[in-house]
């Protein structure tokens, strides 16, 4: 009997702690269910503000059937600058990214030549954004885009998360039909060779000067341990990430920076604080290291910069696919004209090799949905109602033939007249570089020797390089990939 009472008891304790934590549990849920109401009242004010002025906070991202983003349609201006024209036609946002050495003024020029081949496009902006900088928070810099504008960009920082470049990038003040990004990037053996080859000319090119004022391990120590860890989240942490260099690599740099740039035979810090010097003195393979550092180091890393956004465009585009697969809607991805984030790679060093072809296939993007006015028509003649053409395409095959021819001719009479800018007319490279006369002590015996070297040669001293040989390989591999067209879409 004793016994039954004991077991009894226990039940009805047990039964009393289940009804507690039900109640607590009911409870919770509860609050938590009133919380959210809040959270829900409180975004649909901050949507309701926004709708009436474009808000330079982050917006929520909304993805909806065959569009990534559904921005407000009343808020139509920033200020009369930004103004969205007034035309009820819309068409595409351009975006032209480059990198140092990566094609600077051929982005200018690509720039005038859409600006004449798609007349829907009515503003241009360069460096819209500053280059090389990010928001604190989110990663990315604020970009506010517009449609019928093309923009043409430098080393953007794109260290955010995939939703917030993608709100970045499509979130405008007006509706749209999506943006057209051509990303311009280099081998990464031939765009370290042209920055040595720009920066050691004498005399310097114009607004180069920062070269003679510059002590690159000094000055790249004070960000490369912040930018070391934002390319390595992309490089490691990522989806469809390459590991293209270890952390351990950042101080293998620094080091190689140092016991190129100390070199007191060369130069005297205290009164030239700039690397310019060293590049000019020392011998082209060990000058070469020393300014090949300087693209791989912190806020000047344009190297790993071009390698992070090449990941970060591809990790847009599967975004734009994993939502139409979501969706049912897998045919209109697989259709190229008709993705929101249309994305062109372009080589420099195939631009050096084929300008035509080059400008071809430029042209023949800028032409894939997009049925603007037709050029050459009599007054717009062949406008729809809506002022694009009438089932045409912006540019016919024989247009785009006589642009790029142009632009060749224009281009090779350039590289006849000869350019400081363009750094494969160098084709050796020839320095007087401090010996030490045998004696042992450069300081002491100074003497100079002629070293001339092709590009071939410094080419393969770079893939010689333990270090380097290994990380731009990588990102060589990374670089071909992108170019060739290849999507791991995982």
């Amino acid at each position: 009997h004793d016994h039954d009472v004991v077991v009894m008891t226990m039940a009805i304790r047990k039964t009393a702690r289940l009804c507690l934590l039900t109640a607590i549990s009911l409870a919770f849920l509860a609050t938590l269910r009133h919380v959210n109401d809040d959270i829900n009242r409180l975004n649909h004010l901050r949507n309701h503000q926004s709708s009436r002025r474009l808000s330079t906070q982050t917006r929520t991202y909304q993805p909806q059937p065959q569009q990534l983003s559904v921005p407000s349609s009343s808020a139509t201006t920033i200020d009369q600058q930004d103004a969205s024209p007034s035309s009820s036609s819309e068409g595409y946002t351009y975006l032209i990214i480059h990198y140092h050495k990566s094609g600077h003024i051929l982005t200018q020029n690509l720039r005038d030549i859409l600006l004449q081949a798609d007349p829907s496009t009515t503003r241009n902006y360069i460096d819209r954004f500053p280059k090389r900088q990010h928001d604190d928070t989110t990663k990315c810099p604020h970009l506010t885009l517009h449609p019928n504008t093309v923009y043409v960009q430098s080393s953007p920082d794109f260290f955010c998360n995939i939703h917030t470049l993608a709100e970045e990038l499509l979130t405008r003040p007006t509706k749209q039909r999506g943006i057209k990004l051509i990303h311009l990037i280099r081998n990464p053996f031939t765009m370290a060779i042209s920055n040595y080859k720009y920066h050691s000319q004498d005399p310097l090119p114009e607004g180069e000067n920062w070269v003679k004022r510059t002590n690159p391990c000094l000055v790249e120590e004070k960000s490369s341990v912040v930018y070391a860890q934002l390319f390595m989240k992309t490089l490691v942490a990522s989806p469809g990430a390459y590991r293209l260099m270890e952390y351990d690599d950042f101080q293998m740099i620094h080091a190689m920076c140092h016991r190129f740039y100390d070199d007191e035979s060369l130069t005297n810090h205290t009164n030239s604080p700039g690397f310019y010097t060293n590049l000019l003195n020392l011998p082209p393979t060990e000058g070469l290291l020393l300014a090949t550092t300087y693209l791989m180091l912190g806020r000047g890393g344009d190297i790993l910069r071009m390698a992070n956004n090449i990941i970060k465009l591809r990790q847009l585009q599967l975004l734009e696919r994993t939502i139409h697969l979501q969706q049912h809607t897998l045919p209109d991805f697989n259709d190229e004209s008709k993705r929101k984030v249309q994305v062109l790679t372009m080589s420099m060093d195939d631009f050096i090799a084929r300008p035509k072809g080059f400008l071809i296939q430029f042209l023949d993007f800028v032409s894939l949905g997009n049925e603007g006015v037709v050029v050459g028509s009599e007054n717009g003649s062949n406008k729809d109602t809506n002022g694009y053409g009438g089932g045409g395409e912006l540019l016919s095959p024989n247009e785009k033939e006589e642009i790029a021819t142009r632009y060749e001719q224009m281009y090779y009479e350039k590289v006849s007249a000869g350019d400081e800018h363009i750094t494969s007319l160098l084709s050796k490279t020839t320095k007087e570089v401090v010996t030490d006369g045998g004696g042992g002590d450069k300081r002491r015996n100074k003497e100079t020797e002629t070293v001339v070297m092709s590009h071939a040669e410094l080419e393969q001293s770079l893939r010689e390089n333990v270090l380097w040989g290994r990380v731009l390989g990588n990102i060589e591999n990374l670089v071909d990939e992108s170019l060739r067209g290849v999507h791991n879409w995982y």
